[in-house]
């Protein structure tokens, strides 16, 4: 009964007027299943946001199987169309499987994109990650399209395995796609200045939105005694630190004999280069060796598991070498973590000055680790800077303004007085049914 009286009250308000409708291309999405992949969790909670804002909001995204399946969320609605993800099951290479099934993914897209715009046109095509998707529809269909860009391909060269070097360029041409775009958007200043010095893009079309955070689910709430703990999170790649991480474990673990240390970072056996394959035995055996003192989490968590996790550490390192803005980083500090980083990328961007930022120095993280565990008040005082730095990236507000570059692309204005006043005598005659 809730549901048809949802699709009944959006179909009203479409009547009166028609809703901004958006098409969001991504690869990864949290919606379809449980992941920590920062563009996961980012196009998931834009797109509820986005709803809820009123807006129809059509997710493309990779799945098991393919289907399609329809939310109404606060003012608006969220159609998630999932796309088979086993388009190339007997390729073994993964680095060449993962790069087939973008391309397979965009192809499907196209035609899902072309589908759906039929039944009524989109104001806006929106894509993460993949490009070709994105570009052809907007020519196909005459859509204003918008890309957010999480990453540079160019920057990642360093921190790439031999095998997905082979591909590079392969991604740069892909990447350049971005050039086409009619709207930029990244996730940091620093990211936005990177992406104007390698690609040929006005200015004016370029737009910094940051991440947010789930205040929700990310905060103090039910912290008790914290265990003297620090943790890791990311990948298990060198671009992330990871090599670094082990360092420091094992340096602090041997200084304090309390002291205990979570590794979160699920390794992909097929993309480790021999250095990273290395770092994996390495931190087996200090897992022996410091058996209940270090952990090493190799399976991914959810996302109310990863809060409790930070709930339960006094202080988050985040030792990476590349790194566009830092997820980890910003759920950390809203739980109230002490923060160390490297300040490399956007991270000085998230941290400000409620973390420690330092040079990619083993010594450096070291030095402030002890600090930490040596100062409690001051450790707790950086745990409150970031619990209210963490304010400051609201999913909402980066809604609204993703929004604003729709709508300035478009051209579409905002319902007039009379028709919010239509739209809201129709909603309370709806709540006497």
């Amino acid at each position: 009964m809730v549901k048809i009286l949802d699709s009944f009250a959006y179909w009203l308000k479409g009547f009166i007027k028609k809703p901004f409708k958006v098409g969001l291309i991504t690869p990864q999405y949290a919606g379809v299943e449980a992941s920590n992949k920062g563009v996961a969790i980012h196009v998931y909670y834009l797109t509820r946001e986005l709803a809820k804002l009123g807006c129809e909001v059509h997710v493309f995204c990779m799945g098991q199987k393919k289907s399609i399946k329809k939310f109404y969320i606060g003012n608006g609605k969220l159609v998630v169309h999932q796309i088979s993800e086993n388009m190339a099951e007997e390729i073994r290479d993964k680095v060449a499987k993962k790069k087939i099934l973008r391309f397979a993914f965009d192809n499907e897209i196209v035609k899902e994109v072309l589908k759906e715009n039929k039944e009524r046109e989109f104001d806006i095509i929106h894509s993460h990650i993949t490009f070709i998707g994105g570009l052809i529809s907007r020519y196909i269909n005459n859509i204003k399209w918008v890309h957010t860009i999480h990453s540079l391909e160019k920057h990642r060269l360093l921190f790439l395995t031999e095998q997905q070097k082979r591909y590079l360029e392969l991604e740069n041409w892909i990447e350049s796609a971005v050039s086409y775009a009619d709207a930029v958007i990244t996730v940091s200043k620093k990211l936005k200045e990177d992406i104007l010095k390698n690609y040929k893009i006005k200015k004016d079309r370029v737009f910094t939105i940051p991440n947010g955070v789930d205040l929700s689910l990310f905060n103090e709430k039910d912290v008790k005694d914290r265990t003297r703990r620090i943790i890791y999170v990311g990948r298990f790649s060198k671009e992330k630190g990871i090599d670094v991480a082990i360092r420091i474990a094992e340096i602090v673990l041997k200084k304090d004999t309390k002291l205990k240390f979570t590794i979160i970072a699920p390794p992909d056996y097929g993309e480790l280069a021999d250095a990273l394959i290395k770092s994996t035995e390495k931190l087996g055996i200090l897992e022996k060796k410091y058996s209940g003192r270090l952990e090493w989490i190799k399976e991914p968590l959810t996302r109310d598991e990863l809060a409790r996790m930070y709930k339960d550490s006094k202080i988050l390192i985040q030792p990476s070498r590349y790194e566009s803005f830092g997820m980890t980083v910003l759920e950390a500090m809203a739980c109230g973590d002490a923060v160390i980083s490297s300040n490399r990328g956007g991270l000085p961007e998230v941290v400000d000055k409620a973390g420690i930022l330092v040079n990619l120095n083993i010594k450096a993280f070291v030095r402030e680790i002890l600090r930490f565990l040596k100062n409690n008040r001051l450790r707790e005082k950086y745990g409150k800077k970031g619990v209210e730095r963490a304010k400051n990236f609201d999913w909402e507000k980066v809604a609204r303004q993703t929004l604003d570059v729709y709508r300035i692309l478009s051209k579409r204005e905002e319902n007039t007085k009379e028709e919010e006043i239509a739209v809201g005598e129709a909603m309370k005659k709806i709540g006497e049914i």
